[in-house]
């Protein structure tokens, strides 16, 4: 008895094999990445709060600083700004490179988290907004 092989068969057969492989890794990975996201977030929701603690004690040590200095009516409007759009934006992206730089501790993540954290001061501060470039 003779076995004829159907190789266009076995050929569809392959295809679909590693098709199906490919497919399930693309979700794997993608669910992985889903959960890392996840978590990312969680840390960066979290860490706004805790920098606005930290700015707090760091203006109570030096009450003679220009911030502890603003008048009633200056720091309704920091409390405003903080609050606002820009304010919420300066603070994500500023939080964004604080954990990147815990993460990374490179030049480029401490000069991000420098230049976005000062913007996001200098807004709170005085309302500019940075020039585009």
């Amino acid at each position: 008895m003779e076995l004829k092989v159907n190789y266009a068969g076995l050929l569809i057969l392959i295809i679909l094999g590693v098709a199906a492989g490919n497919f399930i890794s693309s979700w794997i990975t993608a669910k992985y990445i889903e959960a890392d996201i996840e978590t990312a977030s969680v840390k960066i929701s979290k860490t706004p709060s805790t920098q606005a603690k930290k700015s707090q004690q760091a203006i109570k040590k030096h009450p003679k600083s220009d911030i502890a200095k603003n008048t009633p009516d200056q720091e309704q409007l920091s409390e405003q700004r903080k609050l606002d759009d820009n304010g919420i934006r300066f603070t994500k992206t500023c939080s964004e490179w604080t954990v990147a730089h815990k993460d990374m501790q490179t030049q480029t993540s401490e000069r991000g988290m420098k230049k976005h954290c000062e913007q996001y001061q200098d807004y709170i501060r005085s309302g500019s907004l940075p020039h585009s470039n």
